[in-house]
């Protein structure tokens, strides 16, 4: 459903991708990024998040830490970036981009806490006090405090399985009241996480879960209880244009858009929302096998999933041209542990030998071992590959080797600063 909102929304970016792979610019197993669907994207989103009040983060683990994308999302207005754990934090700090929210899903490792400090990010995500801590300890050493969100939930309440931790509702009181004594860290806010549920696809329709509500009547308490003034409500997941006014009339404070800044959440295949698509799987036809398509994995190793009850068939195109590929669709049946190849079906051999295959995804770059293509251009019908990555961010040169981090700071702040000159 994915590749039809492509298809029928930004039909220019299908065939630039297609065109780039065919002539050799950009290699197969690569997401093509359109960058002038992110930086119109990115405009909405700012836009729309303050007109509700709503601090906005750019979530970068799905661009793949892309110092391009997020660069562009500053420069049309959002606020700073979320890092969800230390490889993160240090990629973009290492591109001169500011830290803002550390941590989310996970803490930061007791002995890289020092590290991460010192990169000075507005607020760290903790779960235990040993985590506050080691900040506090770390924040005294640079003479400094660092302010903390921490982590609530409730057994029973809605969420992933490995992604919950922190205090309970019920132990939040006095399993926090310790930390009020770590003179360099001030708790400022809560977080958790998912804030809306993922049972039904439509934003639209979107409602807050009960783990939200679990965060909110730990608000009441810690603040009553505890004297703690104001705490914010951070609340990522299923964050879009459709969803803002509604998180906003429920109390949330800061949001974390990241596939959606993408236009390619689950909600974005089910709706035609304001976020447009705005990237691509291109992979390419390798060999048959008993009337199946092999196409090169490297960018399926993680599909987002959600559930049976909203689950779609995932298809590609294939063709040498656009005119060629775009009712070509191919179902894919197999990725494999490893995703050596996408298998699909192709019992009339429809699909050639190097022919380009396209794919549109709920991916998370950060999680593959391909490549990204930062392009430009493409809504002026002018596409041109700014920038070859791989996925977790380091910016690539002609030989695949990296470039020169100030070259790669100084090339994104001109991009940026293109967009940000249109939209002014």
């Amino acid at each position: 459903m994915l590749l039809a909102r492509a298809l029928q929304r930004n039909p220019e970016m299908v065939q630039a991708a297609i065109e780039l792979h065919q002539s050799g610019a950009i290699p197969a197993a690569t997401y093509v990024v359109d960058l002038d669907a992110i930086a119109e994207n990115a405009k909405l989103m700012a836009e729309e998040s303050k007109k509700h009040g709503l601090l906005t983060w750019i979530m970068t683990k799905q661009n793949g830490r892309n110092p391009y994308i997020t660069r562009v999302a500053l420069a049309m207005g959002f606020d700073s970036t979320v890092s969800v754990e230390a490889t993160e934090a240090r990629t973009n700090y290492r591109y001169g981009l500011p830290i803002g929210h550390v941590g989310h899903l996970s803490n930061i490792p007791l002995r890289e806490v020092p590290q991460i400090v010192a990169m000075e990010p507005d607020v760290m995500t903790t779960f235990t006090y040993e985590n506050a801590k080691a900040i506090n300890d770390a924040a005294a050493a640079l003479g400094r405090v660092q302010d903390i969100y921490l982590r609530i939930n409730k057994p029973g309440d809605e969420f992933f399985k490995g992604m919950v931790g922190g205090w309970t509702e019920d132990e939040a009181v006095e399993g926090i009241r310790p930390i009020l004594d770590l003179p360099n860290v001030r708790i400022t806010g809560l977080t958790s996480f998912v804030n809306i549920t993922y049972q039904t696809p439509a934003a639209t329709k979107a409602k807050p879960t009960d783990t939200y509500y679990t965060m909110l009547r730990a608000k009441a308490k810690l603040e009553s209880e505890l004297g703690l003034k104001d705490l914010r409500v951070n609340a990522p997941a299923f964050n879009n244009c459709a969803t803002f006014k509604m998180l906003a009339e429920h109390g949330v404070t800061d949001v974390e858009p990241g596939i959606g800044l993408l236009g390619s959440s689950l909600a974005h295949a089910y709706e035609d929302l304001a976020e447009k698509p705005a990237q691509l799987y291109v992979s390419e036809v390798m060999h048959h096998w008993d009337g199946e398509a092999y196409t090169l994995g490297g960018g399926l190793t993680y599909i987002e999933t959600s559930g049976v009850d909203h689950e779609y068939q995932i298809r590609c195109i294939t063709g040498t041209s656009f005119d060629e590929a775009k009712d070509n669709f191919l179902p894919m049946i197999e990725r494999g542990i490893i995703d050596y190849h996408g298998v699909c079906t192709d019992p009339d051999g429809k699909a050639k030998v190097g022919d380009t295959a396209i794919y549109a995804l709920r991916a998370q770059f950060f999680v593959n071992r391909c490549y990204v293509a930062i392009v430009t251009g493409i809504s002026t019908g002018e596409p041109k590959v700014e920038a070859l990555c791989d996925p977790l961010g380091t910016v690539l040169d002609a030989d695949f080797n990296p470039r020169p981090v100030d070259e790669v700071i100084e090339h994104t702040k001109r991009v940026a600063e293109r967009y940000a000159g249109v939209a002014s």
